[in-house]
């Protein structure tokens, strides 16, 4: 299954790299030439209802869920002019020490290590606009701030933190509309086509006193950005019948040669797939399912103390580039809640949490606990 999922992502980097080369500036879906045969059929069956399919993209700001959760990124596009600021803030808690799906005490881990980690929060400010070009693209923007902190327990019992802060790595976006229709019966179904990449503003070398000594290097789970250039294919799926509305979203982030440290982030990919129900106008709920799965870093930071001591004892687990993998599935509940408009701008207001329900990492590692998400967003 890992396998196929990789060769999915590849292609789809293929096939949109090559179709950002070969295409002509446009203003409507970029399958709509191409879907003739399927309007065919949905208008038959539309007119043997007393219906007719209607073409177009069907983003209607003034819904309470017209944005999937707020942990959910790139999901919808907007009509031509529209722009879109969204605020996000995020935390995370991860506890306790797991290698697979077994949790591990700290002695078990000191057995092997000379430091385990204990815990650690991760917060972070996210920052992103939207704008819809035309109505087939819609670019986006988005920049991190990060906010790490983890405890740490030695062999000799002492316990000791490390943190680092600062901007992460900055996503440009363009999503192409694929294709969108409507009928009254089935409701609004829309596809597009996420392409990006991120650039490596995030810092790979923070430091922090340790008992190691003043400005020491921190391992790769403190790092603020990847320090290479990262490709971002994915593809969104939306639908909305009345009250309900859904979505699937798969992302991939494909990593590009190494960083100035020597080493290269294992691949990431995710799975979303959401639901949303609207009790009245201005407010809604979700639930919704997030698969990730990410992979071990490519050879190591030369500059990274690994081991301690005469007996070159391993150091930390957050050190060992091959102990970075793993694979989650989270279950996150939310609330969305309209605003009325305001000098013409659609207020939303959106809150997410929730913890994993599968967790499997090539450890020792901490394993992820739970994670809370609000954000603001308007669009004009």
């Amino acid at each position: 299954m890992t396998g196929n999922i990789r060769y999915l992502f590849n292609g789809l980097i293929v096939g949109i790299f090559g179709m950002l080369c070969a295409l002509a500036p446009t203003e409507a879906a970029l399958l709509d030439g191409f879907m003739g045969g399927v309007e065919e059929s949905l208008g038959k069956k539309a007119e043997e209802k007393g219906e007719r399919v209607v073409i177009g993209n069907f983003y209607q700001a003034e819904r309470p869920d017209s944005h999937a959760p707020v942990g959910v990124m790139q999901d919808h596009t907007h009509n031509k002019g529209e722009f879109m600021f969204t605020y996000r803030y995020m935390y995370m808690y991860m506890d306790k020490m797991r290698n697979g799906t077994d949790n591990l005490s700290n002695n078990d881990v000191l057995k092997d290590f000379a430091v385990t980690p204990k815990n650690m929060t991760t917060q972070m400010h996210m920052f992103s606009a939207m704008y819809g070009l035309n109505d087939t693209v819609t670019l986006m923007a988005m920049l991190p701030y990060l906010m790490k902190d983890m405890e740490h327990q030695n062999r000799a019992g002492a316990n000791f933190s490390t943190n680092s802060s600062g901007f992460g790595d900055t996503k440009l976006a363009a999503l192409w509309r694929l294709y969108a229709f409507e009928t009254p019966s089935i409701g609004s179904h829309r596809f597009h086509l996420n392409t990006g990449i991120s650039l490596p503003t995030g810092d790979i070398t923070p430091t922090d006193n340790t008992p190691l000594g003043n400005n020491s290097l921190l391992p790769y789970p403190m790092r603020l950005g990847s320090g290479t250039v990262d490709l971002l294919p994915g593809l969104t799926y939306t639908g909305v019948r009345n009250d309900v509305s859904w979505g699937f979203q798969a992302l991939g982030t494909v990593r590009i040669g190494h960083n100035n440290q020597g080493y290269k982030e294992g691949n990431r990919y995710k799975v979303n797939t959401w639901g949303a129900y609207r009790w009245a106008d201005w407010i809604s709920t979700s639930a919704r399912l997030n698969w990730q799965q990410w992979y071990n870093i490519k050879r190591e930071d030369g500059q990274l103390q690994t081991t301690v001591g005469p007996a070159q004892i391993p150091l930390v687990p957050t050190a060992d580039p091959d102990r970075q993998g793993g694979q989650r599935l989270d279950l996150m509940g939310g609330v969305n809640i309209l605003f009325p408009e305001f000098m013409g701008l659609e207020n939303h207001l959106n809150v997410e949490a929730g913890a994993p329900i599968y967790q499997y990492l090539d450890g020792p590692q901490l394993r992820q606990a739970w994670s809370f998400w609000v954000g603001w967003q308007m669009v004009m």
